[in-house]
């Protein structure tokens, strides 16, 4: 339900991140609103005869969990990515803004002291965010289509059976995780690829000396970022030894090199998974990267928005490609980074190795997926593994209460110590004064 205006907004790596979040989430809470008016969801609502076992949610954005308590079931929240902190939170994991930052955050490991300082105050923000602005604006929206008897967002987000979150410990960061939470990372979208259409069939066929695949996936449009990076991008292209197939969603581009051919829509892994590929230029979207690992494809990273930061610096530091800065791309360096990423074997072995610890897993992503699902439709929920965490405020879970007791009375301790010896000081201070002029007395007499 994204607008072209939506599509513009995540294409577009100009503005700041406090400008682009607020209009993506005002982006998403349309679309929720929109999503609770549309007559046929307002059908499924009102049909009493209508029962389920079990709600399966996008977690990302509360308002819709709401469904689970109108129709009193379970739900699991899923995740295409990792999960924000506030999300973690409400199942019972731990956050720490070092350990862990926001995957809207372009930080990996090893944090400067300023980027600690960023996460920090980041993550303090997107906890004041979603107390004071994110549930109050929800809790208005459920109530106007549930009526007043239902409970907050937060609360209902706490009563989460299970949260899935598309995270693989290979390439993300190890983190505690509560029994409730099931990391079903690693590919859990791949499948078999398909024939490609045969004209997309024939010009990669042809590409003797390899190709280029270009994409920036669904959410960021080529066809809306800026005219100075389009004509970069040509230029590099021009300049390239391979042939290069951009999916573009306009068919009409001027000024298009011979060696680029434009398609509106490509299936991506079927691409991937072609002989001739010699390097993946992309967003960063998780998936993609994903893709890229399973096929062993050098990848080029142009991230715009969200996790593709995150995304880019982690792919970036494992060696199984290069990160640019789409707002400050010069042809030179782009040039210089296809032709690194598609010559140079190091990247290809990396992908490799990743993609062999992927595939090591006792249970695949969607197997797990499936077996947790079963499970809390079984058991009509998971309430035994919700995490006592939930119920504590934040000043117990950080025992601030319980720190400053002991505080309290180490500085107690120390007052009446000082006190003490100031006491002893002064008669310490007397008795010396005392002794003195008795000895002055004294020699006098």
């Amino acid at each position: 339900m994204k607008s072209h205006k939506t599509d513009e907004l995540l294409s577009n790596s100009q503005e700041s991140i406090a400008v682009r979040f607020s209009k993506y989430m005002e982006a998403l809470h349309v679309t929720a609103d929109k999503q609770l008016s549309h007559p046929e969801v307002q059908a499924l609502i009102h049909n009493k005869k209508e029962q389920f076992d079990l709600l399966m949610v996008e977690a990302i954005y509360p308002t819709q969990m709401s469904l689970s308590w109108w129709f009193q079931i379970p739900f699991i929240g899923l995740i295409s990515l990792d999960a924000p902190s506030r999300i973690h939170a409400a199942v019972g994991n731990p956050v720490h803004p070092v350990l862990y930052p926001e995957y809207d955050l372009p930080f990996y490991r090893n944090l400067t002291f300023w980027e600690r300082l960023f996460s920090t105050l980041f993550m303090w923000f997107m906890s004041w965010y979603s107390e004071h602005h994110l549930h109050p604006r929800e809790d208005t929206t459920i109530r106007k289509y549930f009526g007043d008897d239902v409970p907050s967002v937060a609360e209902i987000q706490k009563n989460m059976s299970m949260l899935f979150i598309n995270v693989n410990p290979i390439f993300h960061n190890i983190r505690p995780l509560v029994p409730a939470t099931v990391q079903v990372g690693g590919g859990i979208h791949l499948q078999k690829p398909k024939p490609l259409p045969g004209e997309i069939q024939e010009y990669l066929d042809s590409s003797k000396n390899g190709f280029v695949y270009f994409s920036l996936g669904t959410n960021v449009k080529s066809a809306s970022i800026s005219q100075k990076l389009k004509d970069t991008i040509l230029e590099t292209f021009s300049d390239l030894p391979y042939n290069v197939l951009w999916k573009f969603e306009n068919d009409q581009i001027s000024d298009k090199p011979d060696n680029v051919k434009i398609v509106e829509w490509a299936p991506q892994t079927a691409i991937m998974a072609h002989k001739n590929i010699k390097a993946f230029i992309t967003q960063c979207g998780l998936q993609s990267i994903e893709e890229a690992i399973y096929y062993n494809v050098p990848i080029v990273g142009l991230p715009f928005y969200g996790d593709q930061g995150n995304n880019a610096k982690i792919m970036e530091s494992k060696r199984l490609g290069v990160k640019l800065k789409p707002a400050e791309l010069k042809k030179d360096e782009f040039l210089a980074a296809i032709l690194d990423v598609s010559t140079n074997s190091t990247y290809k072995e990396n992908l490799k190795q990743i993609a062999e610890l992927y595939n090591d897993e006792a249970m695949t992503g969607l197997e797990k997926a499936i077996w947790w699902t079963e499970y809390v439709i079984r058991h009509k929920g998971a309430k035994h593994l919700r995490s006592p965490a939930i119920d504590l405020p934040l000043y117990q879970y950080y025992l601030v209460d319980v720190i400053s007791f002991l505080g309290g009375i180490v500085i107690f301790i120390l007052f009446i110590l000082i006190i003490t010896l100031k006491i002893i000081f002064k008669i310490i201070f007397k008795i010396k004064k005392y002794l003195f002029r008795s000895n002055v007395k004294n020699k006098k007499d």
